[in-house]
């Protein structure tokens, strides 16, 4: 028995809803539990959440200004900051389910309980 696409939906958008709190909220509670929650593809996810931040601020340098004049991140850096960590845990989130179902069925084929 598998997992219902209603279950699988409502897991991946807890996910996202948590990751995308984080970045608003800028609580890293919140990525936390987006990161347990998608283990063990969350840990992939925060590595890539540094590495689109070092792009973002990178590529985006070189356009427009990274700090503001007392220092905190420009607007259009935090809304591309929130953007890119709420796909990256939703991807994340979709990842694994995707591997749980292959995980299942691969047990049903095996005859295994």
């Amino acid at each position: 028995m598998g997992m219902s696409r209603w279950a699988a939906g409502g897991y991946v958008a807890v996910v996202g809803g948590l990751a995308a709190l984080g970045g608003l909220t800028e609580n890293g509670r919140f990525y936390l539990a987006a990161v347990l929650l998608t283990l063990p593809l969350g840990l992939a996810a925060l590595v890539a959440v540094y590495v689109a931040r070092g792009l973002l601020t990178g590529v985006g340098g070189l356009f427009a200004e990274t700090s503001g004049p007392d220092g905190a991140d420009p607007a259009w850096l935090t809304t591309a900051g929130v953007v890119a960590n709420t796909l990256l845990f939703t991807v994340a989130a979709v990842a694994t389910v995707l591997l749980l179902e292959r995980f299942a069925a691969r047990r049903r084929v095996s005859g295994r309980p």
